[in-house]
């Protein structure tokens, strides 16, 4: 009984591996079509069950914009910057956002910061930081 449930519980999680990533390379041909955001005073991204899981998917703001993502999922997820696969300091993590948790993003210099969720990989969004705009001052 117990090699069953075991391997009831491995084929589980094949097929699951396999949807994930298929759904994650659908995901991710859908959230190229999607325009990019301009972020205002503050901002939210969420993350939802369906593609293309963070929403907005790409989204641009300026240096110090607040930003914050909602898991609005029944599962576990983690907000991890890119450059933390390689072993260097990573720009960001989140950690485990359970259902309903919030991760706020702390400072970063500007540039672009592609990110995906370390428990479903197939899960990415793009962020992009400009710094502030200048205005060249007048004489009047």
């Amino acid at each position: 009984m117990k090699h069953r449930r075991f391997h009831d519980r491995a084929r589980w999680f094949l097929k699951r591996c396999i949807f994930g990533c298929v759904a994650g390379s659908l995901g991710f041909v859908v959230s190229a079509s999607l325009p990019q955001l301009e972020a205002s005073s503050s901002h939210g991204i969420y993350i939802d069950p369906q593609p293309p899981f963070f929403s907005p998917n790409q989204l641009t703001i300026s240096l110090g914009t607040p930003l914050t993502w909602k898991n609005r999922t029944q599962e576990p997820h983690t907000i991890v910057s890119d450059d933390c696969r390689f072993g260097n300091l990573c720009s960001f993590d989140s950690g485990f956002l359970g259902p309903n948790a919030r991760f706020t993003l702390p400072p970063l210099q500007p540039g672009t910061y592609p990110y995906h969720c370390g428990i479903h990989p197939f899960m990415r969004g793009l962020l992009t930081i400009h710094p502030p705009q200048s205005f060249p001052s007048s004489d009047i």
